[in-house]
């Protein structure tokens, strides 16, 4: 039979599990929930042509998961034009990418100001973050390459154009 102190103490200790793991369950909600892919309404005109979408990925140099989102992307955007001196030729759709640490830095000016004031609107601070023609965007790194190769382009054809052969 327990007596009374050691009741108390298993009843404290049980409550202490009980409020931790209420605890950790929300953090893991709401970090799971940060680096899912989010619906946006968010003008990106000034990054391209009128009629044309744009795709952007933001990246920093200091962080380790934006390396292999970056080639993930490139490797994606590539299925629909070609990179060439960090410039994307396409008749689909305008590929950007932009290095915050190279802007925060002041070592590039050609950032456009619609790219930083979508940065400022959803990135806050947050890289990696691809926006998908401001319909959809993402923040965070992915799980390994095949989920990014395979994310990007399944969001790429939602926000661009689903009927194109590389979305079939």
């Amino acid at each position: 039979m327990l007596t009374k102190p050691k009741y108390y103490v298993y009843s404290l200790i049980i409550i202490v599990l009980v409020i931790l793991s209420v605890f950790f369950y929300y953090q893991t909600y709401s970090i799971n929930k940060l680096y899912s892919f989010h619906k946006i309404s968010i003008n990106m005109s000034g990054l391209c042509s009128p009629n044309m979408s744009s795709v952007v990925i933001y990246y920093a140099d200091n962080c380790k998961t934006c390396a292999s989102t970056l080639d993930s992307f490139q490797n994606v955007t590539s299925l629909f034009g070609l990179w060439e001196n960090n410039t994307f030729y396409s008749g689909y759709f305008c590929a950007w990418k932009f290095n915050i640490s190279a802007y925060n830095s002041d070592v590039t000016s050609n950032l456009p100001d619609s790219a930083v004031y979508v940065f400022n609107q959803i990135g806050v601070d947050r890289v990696p973050l691809i926006v998908f023609n401001g319909k959809y965007y993402k923040v965070g790194g992915f799980s390994n390459n095949k989920t990014a190769y395979s994310d990007i382009l399944n969001y790429i054809c939602l926000s661009v154009n689903e009927s194109m052969p590389q979305c079939g």
